[in-house]
Order: structure tokens, then C-alpha cells, then sequence
């Protein structure tokens, strides 16, 4: 039986402790026309022209940049509540390739599910401000 060289397992360890569910490459801010974004590693905060969003930590971006998260998404425009407006359970979908993000967003709690977007963000990008009414 042949071993390999001791020196392989330090770096194969350094490699693997390098690799994250929270690729830390895509986080800071994203921006478009109608959506922004601003994704850490604990989690993200979107805001779109009539509604904001978060993103719940533990979002993933696969190695051929395939992202997915959950989160919430209230629903703006009109005169708000005065308890608030109601949390809705989201999906985010989306890819990244290098600074372009597409990003969708499926309402879940809706029949059918309700989908907006895709959403084109662009790193560092600028924000995008509630402006329904």
C-alpha cells in the first residue's frame, strides 16, 4: 500500500477549511433598477419598489453559483398598518456570476405561490428605495 506524502493532509484540510455554505465572496451589496440587496454572512436584507424582504442566515451558494435562501417578505404600499405589515415565508433563488446576481423571489404562503423577479443586481450597485404608495 502506497501513502501519500504527509505534507497532502495539511493542505488538503487548509483547502476544505476554506470552502464555506455562505461563500464570503457574495456578500456586501447588490443593487438594480428594482431590487437591492445587501447579503452577510448571518444573513441579508432586501429592499424592492413596494416591498422589503430579509434573508434567514444559513443561505448557500453552490460552486457553479446556484443560490438559494429563505427568508421573509412584507408586502408595501398604502397607508401601513399600525401592527405592521404581515411577514410572508420566502424563497430566494437566483445565480451569481462574478459581479451580476439574478435573483428571484417565490412568496410561499399564497396559492399558487406567487413569484417576483428575476431581478438583475449588480455588486455594488445602487439601492433601491420603497417608492409605492
Amino acid at each position: 500500500m502506497t501513502r501519500a506524502p504527509e505534507y497532502l493532509l495539511p493542505l488538503l484540510l487548509a483547502a476544505l477549511s476554506c470552502a464555506s455554505p455562505n461563500a464570503p465572496e457574495v456578500t456586501g451589496t447588490w443593487g438594480g433598477t428594482s431590487a437591492s440587496l445587501v447579503l452577510r454572512a448571518d444573513g441579508g436584507d432586501l429592499t424592492f419598489q413596494c416591498g422589503t424582504g430579509t434573508i434567514a442566515s444559513g443561505w448557500s451558494l453552490a460552486a457553479d453559483g446556484t443560490f438559494h435562501a429563505t427568508g421573509e417578505f412584507f408586502n408595501g404600499g398604502g397607508p401601513a398598518p399600525a401592527e405592521g405589515r404581515p411577514p410572508h415565508p420566502a424563497t430566494y433563488t437566483g445565480h451569481v456570476d462574478g459581479d451580476h446576481m439574478t435573483l428571484t423571489l417565490t412568496i410561499t404562503d399564497t396559492d399558487p405561490d406567487t413569484v417576483l423577479g428575476p431581478y438583475e443586481l449588480v455588486r455594488d450597485g445602487p439601492p433601491v428605495s420603497q417608492m409605492c404608495v
